[in-house]
């Protein structure tokens, strides 16, 4: 049975609006079967509130709109694809443990490709000219930051999203409609249940082919390595190096017992604009535990795959040394003008500037022991770090 309100529009009705909207008329095959399931699991499990319902097919003509910029790009200048993705540092920490600070550190150095929350929102080209102004899809970009703000503000106190600061890439892996990432507006499991019973890998193909765009469009340069970061990376080591075969990880770690409250105190405050904030707890912690069950295999059963550890008590309590120990590790001199802008960004962004992220185990039902018996294995890699 349905529940809360459902999207005006059909996945067709998306994909014919994304037509309208764009002008472009490519019929955009590969993506019927993923749009199709979203929309029907959005429908019938997310209980979206009625200006949710509103945001959210909002949100999916955006993705639409940019696929179709893009194909039309790409068909117009196959060179695109020749765009060399050069030696990624990829941070595939889980949330909430100071993945998001590493990251924002080493975009502040000026050494790396970063992207900025606007390129992340919209990476097409409106017009398909290479020479356009940027100015409508940052403001498109702000206004979206403006209102998210608005609708849900104590996001902020644990991952603030910014026009023009550093952000993850979940919102382009979002484009290609086969990721878990859009678990961050609402609850999906039909989705997820199609997902993982399909190739996941082609997100992370896609996500090439969006870097490529960006360098193609002069907004990134294809002399820098990228500095990339999703929570979700962790346990998918294997298919990123094979999209990324000079990929450089490194993991961000923290004891689960401040990850897993500190997580799902921040995934019900991304599900408010849309949904009201009832986060399945125990499923959240159970897919995150399976997820790091894979990532610790891959380390046991992959010799040749190498991960750089980085707690988070290091990231932030002594931002030299950690600058260091990335960049020695990425085999880059870390030179004096890099480190002193990184230090000066830190200087002026302390920790809970924008606000205390408040959360506790009791208030989702865990304990200590609970969570101690769940990531066993995981808590006894950290004792070695």
């Amino acid at each position: 049975m349905s529940k809360g309100f459902q999207l005006a529009l059909t996945a067709d009705q998306l994909l014919a609006k994304a037509r309208e909207i764009t002008g472009i008329d490519i019929i955009d095959t590969d993506v019927v079967e993923p749009l199709t399931v979203m929309v029907n699991s959005i429908n019938e499990e997310s209980n979206l509130h009625a200006a949710g319902a509103v945001a959210m097919q909002q949100r999916l003509l955006r993705l639409l709109c940019n696929r179709l910029r893009m194909q039309r790009d790409f068909a117009a200048h196959p060179e695109i694809a020749e765009q060399v993705i050069r030696a990624p540092i990829v941070i595939c920490g889980m949330s909430r443990t100071g993945s998001t600070k590493l990251q924002k550190l080493l975009a502040n150095s000026g050494d790396f490709n970063w992207l900025p929350y606007w390129q992340s929102h919209n990476p097409a080209l409106i017009s398909g000219q290479r020479d356009e102004s940027p100015q409508w899809r940052i403001n498109d970009a702000d206004a979206w930051v403006k209102w998210f703000d608005e609708a849900s503000p104590e996001t902020k106190y644990g991952h603030a999203q910014e026009t023009h600061e550093p952000e993850e890439e979940s919102y382009m892996l979002e484009q290609s409609l086969r990721t878990a990432c859009f678990i961050g507006w609402s609850e999906i499991p039909g989705y997820l249940q199609w997902l993982f019973s399909h190739d996941i890998s082609a997100q992370f193909r896609y996500l090439k082919q969006l870097l490529q765009y960006l360098q193609w469009q002069g907004l990134q340069s294809p002399d820098k390595r990228w500095v990339l970061k999703c929570p979700l990376y962790f346990g998918l080591e294997l298919l990123l190096r094979a999209v990324f075969p000079d990929v450089s990880f490194v993991m961000t770690h923290r004891h689960p017992k401040h990850i897993m409250p500190s997580s799902v105190r921040l995934l019900e405050c991304f599900h408010m604009p849309f949904t009201e904030p009832k986060v399945d707890a125990m499923a959240l912690v159970g897919g995150l535990s399976a997820q790091l069950t894979g990532h610790l295999q891959v380390r046991a059963s992959v010799p040749d795959i190498r991960f750089l550890d980085v707690r988070f008590e290091q990231v932030v309590g002594d931002v030299p040394a950690v600058m260091q120990k990335v960049y020695d590790y990425c085999g880059i001199a870390l030179r004096p003008e890099s480190l002193q802008r990184v230090v000066a960004w830190n200087d002026a962004n302390p920790m809970n500037k924008k606000g205390v992220h408040k959360y506790s185990l009791a208030d989702y039902g865990f304990s200590e022991s609970m969570i101690e018996k769940m990531f066993a294995d995981y808590i006894k890699l950290l004792g070695t770090l």
